[in-house]
């Protein structure tokens, strides 16, 4: 078996006389290259059949130059890599071609990229791919591992029931690959690279190609020039979970005939703020789950987003819209200003069957002192006076606001409550709330006290509650492990621990929902509001202040604990009976007690003096 290839002297050498890796390293870009014939039968492993410049599948010459006709009508997959401070923009592309798959790639780093000879094909500086066919069914069918190097070292591993291991290949299906480098790698000078790999269908136990195969790449970097394995491993598909899967089939990034199968992903430019992807891509992968950012300028706030026609602002939350990509994608925003609004509404209420009413916000800005509502009265029962809004029936309704010559709408999202949930569970819960009732019975005062109530921060985790407020007429009245569906179940079933109306109600809720019911941000952000609305229906004369949900050492949910802080935030900054108290930055790991409680001097010096700050004036007894 004969094949031509276009190497440097150095890397013939290395190849034929089975020099070392490092002498094979050396052979670096901007050497005089020339035509070898090798002829052999012998099997190789990976490492030891370095090949450039060859031409295969008739119209392919395998240089690292993207210059065939073919790549003009391919589709090119982007891929930016940010991790901390470095950063990486990989463009690949892959030919099904008629005697094997060529993946192309153009790799652009911030760090200076590094070469060892000494360590395996997977701890050097390049990309890893995973590659399955779209003919197959189970990993059974092939499953690969493939690493291209910045430094011209190929690897291939098979996945087995005992995981990925190596593979060896004959002469006639050896792969064939060129490195083109901007700098030395052996002078420290390289940032970029771009390789073309070359693999025939027989290196896959294949004897013909197909529609479709899978490809999720792996950066790799490497921090210097040492022998250590220690790499900086970036796998674009786990950023995506609908992409990821270790012994998956269809794992990674589809491309057919025609390259990369995306959708497009228009985002139309707007005056008074931006909507970006949250990787900056002009794209999106049907069945992927894609984030917005959506980011109003001073001044302005976001009063619509049109996703595919489709109003979906309702479900922006803190700053982001998620969903997941049917299709080509067309994204309409508009941000307008409060001098252009005229009124001021929430795009949206919560409001519950059966429930006590939500209060909705109208603010004028036109100069005008009333303004007229129109609705469903059929399905909406408003009171104007006192800006509430109670639901009678299921469905998400318009109300129109005219005030002078400008008109704006809301929304009111009007639900019933499912109760049946294991979360609805609060049995155990009961003897603790009627033990509560009984203690602000005996040492609480109607209008005078202020009562602490939530979770466990507010119970026995607070030891020195009283020691802090010595002399002041404040009760510690939380419950351990509780989430608001038990204060709510306490609310709905006329327990008497919520049978008071102290001066000051301050809370801490949320921290369970998320990591013992499991619940999302979204829920958890109506779950809270329903509570307030709730607790200010039986609490009218009582001001409400609420604690952020502080991180826990554990971050599982720690995206969810901010997403539901910005969010309870702005919904607060809108009503006069709660404020919101931002602890969430204030709260360390290094302040908690146990990974999740704070510490006695967290209490004092975070909690005790945040409300203090916020406005609470806690009265003496």
């Amino acid at each position: 078996m004969k094949k031509i290839f276009r190497q440097s002297a150095a890397c013939l050498m290395a190849a034929v006389c089975g020099a070392s890796c490092l002498a094979f390293a050396a052979c670096d870009n901007g050497q005089e290259t020339v035509y070898n014939v090798i002829e052999t039968d012998e099997t190789y492993t990976p490492d030891q059949v370095p090949m450039s410049g060859a031409a295969v599948d008739d119209d392919m010459t395998i240089d690292g130059n993207f210059d065939e006709s073919f790549y003009n009508d391919l589709q090119w997959l982007t891929l930016y890599k940010v991790d901390g401070t470095q950063t990486a923009t990989v463009v690949m592309t892959v030919r099904i071609g008629k005697e094997g798959l060529l993946l192309a790639a153009d790799v652009t780093e911030n760090t200076l990229i590094t070469y060892n000879a000494i360590r395996p094909t997977a701890y050097e500086s390049g990309i890893e791919f995973y590659i399955g066919f779209g003919d197959g069914t189970t990993w059974r069918d092939g499953l690969f591992e493939v690493d291209m190097t910045a430094g011209e070292r190929f690897g291939i591993r098979r996945y087995t029931s005992s995981g990925y291991t190596s593979c060896s290949y004959a002469y006639d299906t050896s792969p064939v690959y060129s490195v083109v480098r901007n700098g030395s790698l052996m002078d420290g000078e390289c940032t970029a690279y771009r390789f073309e790999l070359f693999l025939p269908y027989g290196i896959f136990g294949r004897t013909e190609r197909c529609n479709t195969v899978y490809v999720n790449p792996t950066h790799i970097a490497m921090p210097d020039w040492e022998l250590t394995i220690v790499r900086n491993w970036y796998q674009f598909g786990s950023r995506q979970s609908s992409l990821y899967g270790w012994d998956k089939l269809n794992q990674g990034y589809t491309f057919d005939r025609g390259g990369a199968v995306l959708n497009d992903l228009v985002i139309q430019e707007t005056e008074g703020g931006t909507v970006t992807e949250e990787f900056g891509y002009d794209y999106c992968i049907t069945g992927d789950t894609v984030n917005l950012n959506v980011t109003p300028e001073e001044g302005y706030e976001l009063t619509s987003l049109l996703v595919n026609g489709e109003e979906c602002i309702d479900d922006v939350m803190a700053g982001v819209y998620t969903f997941t990509v049917q299709g080509d994608t067309t994204v309409v925003p508009t941000f307008l200003s409060e001098a252009q609004t005229g009124i001021y509404t929430e795009s949206s209420v919560d409001a519950w069957i059966g429930y006590p009413p939500s209060e909705f916000v109208v603010k004028l800005n036109n100069g005008e002192s009333d303004f007229t509502l129109e609705y469903d009265a059929s399905k909406l029962e408003i009171d104007k006076e006192n800006r509430t809004v109670r639901a009678l029936a299921e469905g998400r309704f318009e109300v129109k606001v005219t005030s002078g010559e400008d008109t704006a709408s809301f929304f009111v999202n009007a639900a019933s409550v499912d109760t049946s949930g294991a979360e609805w569970d609060y049995g155990k819960y009961v003897e603790n709330a009627t033990n509560r009732a009984n203690e602000y019975r005996s040492g609480g005062t109607d209008g005078k006290t202020t009562v602490f109530i939530g979770d466990s921060f507010f119970d026995s985790y607070w030891g020195d509650f009283y020691t802090d407020y010595a002399g002041k007429d404040a009760l510690r009245l939380g419950i351990s492990s509780s989430t608001s569906f038990d204060w709510e179940n306490f609310y709905l079933n006329d327990h008497a621990v919520l049978d008071m109306s102290p001066k000051n109600l301050v809370v801490d809720l949320g921290t369970n929902n998320l990591y013992d019911d499991n619940r999302s941000a979204q829920d958890t952000v109506r779950d809270l509001q329903r509570l307030f609305t709730c607790l200010h229906a039986a609490m009218p004369d009582t001001q409400i202040y609420y604690f952020s949900i502080a991180q826990r050492a554990d971050t599982k949910y720690a995206a969810e604990v901010s997403t539901v802080n910005d969010v309870m935030q702005k919904w607060c900054e809108n009503r006069d009976w709660i404020t919101f108290i931002d602890v969430e930055d204030k709260v360390t790991t290094a302040g908690l007690a146990d990974g999740i409680h704070p510490n006695a001097e967290t209490y004092r010096n975070v909690y005790k003096k945040e409300l203090e700050a916020a406005g609470c004036v806690i009265e003496d007894k």
